[in-house]
């Protein structure tokens, strides 16, 4: 099998809410171009749009002015995501496990969802943080890899 050359699109925005949903759009036009089948582009702006709102929220404290940048990239045989500021680095990355009773709402986590969340639907996480700029990686198989 000949391996295509990896498309990436770049993207950046300022550090506002609102303009999430921008990139969130195009996550969904990156993944028309992919075999991911179209129940799946939804998982991939969810989680695109929960590492943005992370950055947003945690990292920069909801103060806008500063860069959030995205890169979307097709490999041959996944599409990978990484999320990247130059904020407040998160101190203890691992897994996140949510123990909560579904029937008390006052248990329910108002934080970690989000990390939750992409751990869940991608297949690799990953997290780094060096020389100021933090950087959340995460990518989706378009084949599950054999065992």
């Amino acid at each position: 099998m000949i391996n295509k050359p990896s498309k990436t699109l770049y993207l950046s925005i300022e550090s506002r809410l609102c303009d999430v949903a921008l990139v969130g759009h195009a996550v969904r036009g990156v993944c028309a171009c992919s075999p991911l089948k179209e129940e799946a582009y939804g998982e991939m702006e969810v989680c695109v749009v929960e590492a943005l709102n992370n950055a947003i929220t945690h990292a920069y404290r909801r103060q806008e002015g500063y860069r959030v940048d995205t890169a979307i990239t097709l490999h041959h045989d996944r599409i990978s995501f990484e999320v990247s500021d130059e904020g407040k680095a998160i101190e203890e990355f691992a897994p996140r496990s949510l123990e909560f009773d579904p029937e008390v709402i006052g248990s329910i986590p108002e934080n970690g969802m989000g990390l939750f969340i992409i751990e869940t639907l991608m297949d690799e996480v990953s997290y780094s943080s060096k020389n100021g700029r933090n950087t959340l990686y995460f990518c989706r198989y378009f084949t599950q890899p054999q065992a």
